[in-house]
């Protein structure tokens, strides 16, 4: 289930980090702690290096809204948003890579390289949006776990382990539901051996189909 895409997604980062190496140094990458809230500016955007940084809103009743994930190779940024507030933390530790916009201008290689990026995280959000736009929840949840197992998860002996933990709650943030719904299915779904929980990461079985 997730080798073609992971493969896919190899070739491109090397070709987009032999870009980025012939024009930045180790020195330039910045690294963002596991929960930590990183800082924003309109004057550049931000290259995830390693890990998965969630960038989330308030909704207008003051709820919490994550609009999305980023990771490896995929750029994110306040000034590609219009969303306010626009936050981004660190789902782990993460490696950052900082890009002025001004040097996007001005060096052609490097624009063609983000801009690379930026479809990528655009069908990644394309993808979280049709996810959210299925009615009902229990298919809505598997159909996000699914989604991560292939954007994330590596082969192991009961099935596909997911290397990012989302908390019940930021389940609920990112599929526009409650905790407690997302509690309940959860463990309907752990009941049934659809999912499982090893050594605090999630696992999809060989039965993990919607």
């Amino acid at each position: 289930m997730t080798s073609s895409y992971q493969e896919s997604l190899s070739k491109e980062s090397q070709l987009f980090i032999k870009v980025l190496e012939n024009m930045y140094h180790a020195s330039h990458i910045v690294n963002i702690p596991s929960g930590e809230k990183v800082s924003l500016s309109k004057s550049y955007i931000w290259l995830v290096v390693r890990g998965v940084i969630k960038i989330q809103t308030l909704t207008l009743d003051g709820e919490i809204s994550i609009l999305g994930l980023v990771s490896s190779d995929n750029v994110f940024g306040e000034t590609l948003s219009t969303s306010n507030p626009y936050e981004a933390y660190a789902m782990g530790n993460c490696d950052l890579l900082p890009i002025s916009l001004i040097e996007i201008e001005q060096n052609p290689t490097l624009s063609i390289s983000i801009f690379n990026a930026l479809r990528k995280t655009y069908q990644q959000t394309e993808m979280l949006l049709s996810i959210k736009s299925i009615r009902r929840m229990e298919d809505r949840i598997k159909s996000l776990f699914i989604f991560l197992a292939e954007r994330y998860g590596r082969e192991c002996k009961d099935g596909i382990v997911i290397d990012i933990r989302l908390t019940h709650q930021e389940i609920a943030n990112l599929l526009s539901t409650t905790r407690v719904t997302v509690t309940r299915i959860m463990s309907d779904l752990k009941e049934s051996k659809w999912l499982i929980l090893e050594r605090s990461k999630y696992v999809l079985t060989q039965r993990s189909t919607i």
